[in-house]
């Protein structure tokens, strides 16, 4: 390896230092300024149409994207960026509503799934149930469980479980509170995840889209991600609930990795070599025997 000189090393932190100063010039701040408006007048925009309407070079454009990135202003894409609120927008568009998926989509997996994590929750404990349709399965069968105290952020867990308190007194039910979103019929957002921080659970029980052996846990929703990764680091043990189907897909953004959760509960469909990979890499996998 070469050794480096000290007058290469000054020369290098002047150079380092000049590129700084070109960052946070008046320049650059209005170029930046320019691009978050271009951004958000077309939704989607690419780094050769900002070059050709802003006039400075690819290699500007692409350092400003990344600031601005950073700073929560646009999402860089593939060879451009897009606005924020038209990536959620786009993601909404192309996610199943939960109605769809709680009436439709593999009812039967779902509560094979459902009932056998209701097998490991015992008597006494502290659980966290995310929304979502495979975890509202799980309801029913809690009917004959002993002094539970059930968190949820999920609307309508919270309203199957309220005949099931009125008839077992042992079961204490703490909703978090926070942003009512009308998709995913969930509590969102900073007062749910700050009521979540109050408590340190025995098992999280959660609802992901996708499980990949490269990008972990994921959803298609950005604002659902935060309230889940609190529910994550609350508990002592996570558990992922999630049908055949959802094995081996990745949506838009991670949850976490696969270290995060000790066992993914499937159905009985999921196909062997997927099963042998996932404990390969660490996780235990349930089979749910069919309902």
């Amino acid at each position: 390896m070469r050794e480096i000189s000290g007058e290469e090393t000054n020369r290098r932190a002047k150079r380092d230092g000049a590129k700084g100063d070109e960052d946070r010039s008046p320049l650059a701040v209005e170029r930046r300024m320019r691009i978050v408006e271009l951004v958000n007048q077309q939704k989607t925009i690419t780094v050769p149409e900002l070059v050709e309407r802003i006039g400075a070079s690819p290699a500007s454009i692409r350092r400003d994207l990344v600031w601005l990135e950073e700073q929560g202003l646009l999402v860089r894409t593939y060879g451009g960026a897009m606005a924020p609120n038209h990536l959620q927008e786009t993601l909404r568009r192309t996610s199943p509503s939960y109605r769809r998926r709680a009436v439709i989509e593999h009812v039967a997996e779902k509560r094979a799934i459902a009932r056998q994590a209701v097998e490991l929750i015992q008597d006494g404990e502290t659980v966290i149930l995310d929304s979502g349709s495979t975890t509202a399965a799980m309801v029913p069968f809690l009917a004959t469980k002993r002094d539970l105290l059930i968190i949820t952020n999920s609307i309508d867990i919270t309203n199957a479980l309220l005949p099931i308190v009125e008839s077992n007194s042992s079961l204490c039910v703490v909703t978090t509170g926070g942003i009512l979103h009308g998709w995913s019929r969930s509590f969102l957002g900073m007062t749910a995840e700050q009521a979540l921080r109050q408590f340190f659970v025995d098992k999280t029980f959660l609802g992901v889209r996708g499980v990949s052996l490269q990008h972990g846990f994921t959803v298609p929703i950005l604002e659902e991600v935060p309230i889940k990764r609190q529910m994550i680091a609350a508990a002592r043990e996570t558990i992922v609930l999630a049908d055949h189907t959802k094995l081996g897909l990745t949506y838009a953004v991670q949850i976490a990795p696969l270290t995060a959760a000790q066992r993914i509960i499937t159905d009985a469909q999921a196909s062997r070599e997927q099963v042998e990979q996932f404990e390969a890499a660490g996780l235990q996998i349930v089979l749910a025997p069919d309902d």
